[in-house]
């Protein structure tokens, strides 16, 4: 195993308490003031990530990818005090939201390709089991789909 990618995402921090405002529709979530972090099921896939680099001596690094505003930065930090060797950020306007309002899981899809194209030499691609702000899994659908379409 050579490298492994681990797609993060920033989401309001499971202890914050969520402020709605109704008349806003779907994108009534009040983000002002309010703690971001990483998905705690992406930190579960980052730790996991790292573990295997350190049982297969063969894996030469860990990256983590994160899709968003500039704040995500702070999240790909996140990854990089947890052990991960580097990060990827892909930069969206700052108005645009990461919580699949905004921002499609097709196209986050084809951008995590894109990265694994790239990258190349990736023999993984960890991702969480859902988010804790949209609860879908269909990054992780999505991205199966593409993978299958694309053979």
């Amino acid at each position: 195993m050579k490298k492994i990618l681990v797609p993060i995402k920033r989401v309001i921090d499971y202890a914050q308490k969520i402020r709605v405002d109704p008349s806003k529709g779907p994108q009534g979530v009040q983000l002002s003031n309010v703690k971001m972090s990483m998905n705690p099921f992406c930190e579960i896939a980052v730790e996991e990530a790292i573990q295997l680099k350190e049982k297969t001596k063969n894996t030469t690094e860990v990256v983590a990818i994160s899709v968003g505003p500039k704040q995500c930065s702070e999240t790909i930090r996140t990854a990089l005090a947890m052990g991960a060797d580097r990060g990827i950020h892909i930069e969206t306007k700052p108005d645009v939201r990461g919580d699949y309002i905004d921002l499609q899981p097709w196209a986050i899809a084809t951008l995590l390709k894109g990265i694994v194209e790239k990258e190349g030499g990736v023999d993984l691609v960890l991702l969480g089991k859902q988010s804790i702000d949209s609860v879908s899994w269909v990054i992780h659908r999505a991205s199966l789909l593409f993978y299958i379409l694309v053979l």
